[in-house]
């Protein structure tokens, strides 16, 4: 890192980086191939600010999308390549010795502030009160201050899956510490990233900030919502909802059967978030902070909903793998535009110190790369043609390019998946058998990758 990054004049713009979990892109009511969705707030913030349509999740499960959020390194060199938990099997978390954009930001003098869920500590014994649809193993865990990777305010916890009463270690609190909120967790979250900037705002401070919101809705349980969210998809039934080509209707398939029951509280879920994050925006517009501040809303993986018969995520379906992701910056990203930039997980950190004018600042260990300059002119630097997919046992499994999603997985006997998004975006029609030579080129491809 250079060491003139700490030298950062107080003009610098400020952060906040938004994400939801399991929040699909096209529950987005602006998208293409949308949902019938109500985002009004997403749907503003995209006129005002830059759309990035293909945005993928390389490995689309919680853990490993904010190990490389945070690193800036595929999952071989974080070396967290499954979501995390006390299964012993899976002896890792995020480790100490990497450098992740929290702490190029506090070392760029960044105020820098982090709220909701990490997931990227795993629990130890005793372990603590617990709450997570996955059965037999610990989930949550506190995560001590000199595991946070330079973040100065924390306000979170891992994984509790508790939406409508949430649990929270402050940011001084010792592991059992821990309390619990009688407040949708999104709301909640909100108040306090709102609390965070006001207080920001009112102190003698010269520094910028930074700030991480990452949401647990609209990941399961469904059922926890608000009815006020509810209410606005109370009418429609399944067939009206669930409007994706690659969903069955017609089936007595219990995994349409639970997509058919968890819809309505899926996309009322969706809606709530699109609200607290117009709170948000409305908040930082008040303040006088929007002309100085990048403000991006992204998620880290999306859900299948029945779509191919499947619910969940970590799997290469568009419908898994595709996220929203709008970043507002007046004066430096064109507002509503759309950029079909290849981004891939480990390039947003570098991404976003390049756009807050911290390209130096870029760790050599890092994988990603600084996209910034593309996003701000298309033609000023060679852009991504492909993007990684990483299977659920987290191996480099296919690629995603502009036009095709071609992956080899294990899993299923070596099975070969390739399709045209351009022809067949609901991916019905595998190419696979007809296109050979496609996937052993593509084959090739993975044995010649080192992520």
């Amino acid at each position: 890192m250079n060491s003139e990054a700490s030298q950062v004049s107080t003009s610098c713009p400020n952060l906040v980086y938004v994400f939801a979990d399991q929040m699909r892109a096209s529950a987005v009511a602006h998208a293409s191939h949308a949902d019938p969705v109500i985002t009004p707030n997403l749907d503003c913030f995209a006129v005002e600010g830059l759309s990035l349509t293909q945005c993928r999740s390389n490995f689309p499960v919680c853990s490993p999308y904010r190990a490389m959020l945070m690193s800036g390194r595929y999952p071989r060199a974080n070396t967290v390549i499954s979501n995390i938990n006390s299964r012993p099997d899976r002896p890792f978390d995020l480790r100490d010795d990497q450098i992740c954009l929290t702490d190029v930001l506090a070392a760029s003098h960044y105020h820098v502030g982090y709220i909701g869920k990490w997931h990227l500590t795993r629990p130890v014994e005793p372990y603590l009160v617990q709450a997570n649809e996955s059965g037999q193993w610990a989930w949550n865990e506190w995560t001590p201050p000199h595991r946070r990777h330079g973040i100065h305010e924390w306000y979170g916890y891992n994984t509790y899956d508790r939406h409508l009463k949430p649990l929270y270690w402050d940011n001084d609190a010792p592991r059992d510490g821990y309390h619990f909120v009688d407040q949708w967790s999104t709301e909640h979250e909100t108040d306090k990233a709102i609390d965070f900037m006001r207080r920001h705002q009112q102190s003698t401070s010269d520094q910028p900030f930074a700030l991480f919101v990452s949401y647990n809705p609209p990941h399961p349980p469904f059922d926890q919502v608000p009815e006020k969210y509810r209410d606005w998809y109370r009418d429609a039934t399944p067939r009206e909802l669930l409007t994706r080509e690659n969903v069955c209707h017609d089936s007595d398939d219990p995994i349409y059967a639970q997509a058919a029951k968890s819809v309505t509280n899926y996309f009322a879920a969706v809606t709530g978030v699109d609200e607290q994050f117009g709170r948000l925006m409305q908040a930082i517009a008040s303040m006088g902070l929007a002309e100085n501040t990048l403000l991006v809303f992204t998620a880290d993986h999306g859900e299948m909903m029945g779509s191919h018969q499947r619910m969940s995520k970590n799997t290469w379906h568009e419908e898994s793998v595709r996220v929203p992701m709008i970043m507002r910056m007046p004066g430096r990203l064109k507002a509503g535009g759309q950029d079909d930039l290849f981004i891939s997980t480990p390039d947003i950190p570098a991404t976003l110190l390049g756009l807050l004018d911290l390209h130096d600042a870029v760790p050599d260990q890092w994988q990603g790369i600084d996209y910034a300059p593309a996003l701000c002119d298309p033609a000023s630097m060679q852009r991504p043609e492909f993007q990684a997919y990483f299977d659920p046992y987290g191996q480099l499994a296919g690629l995603f390019d502009q036009q095709y999603t071609a992956v080899i997985t294990q899993d299923d006997g070596h099975q070969q998946h390739l399709y045209d998004r351009l022809d067949d975006p609901y991916q019905l029609n595998n190419l696979a058998v007809s296109e050979p030579k496609r996937m052993a080129e593509v084959q090739q491809w993975i044995d010649a990758q080192r992520f």
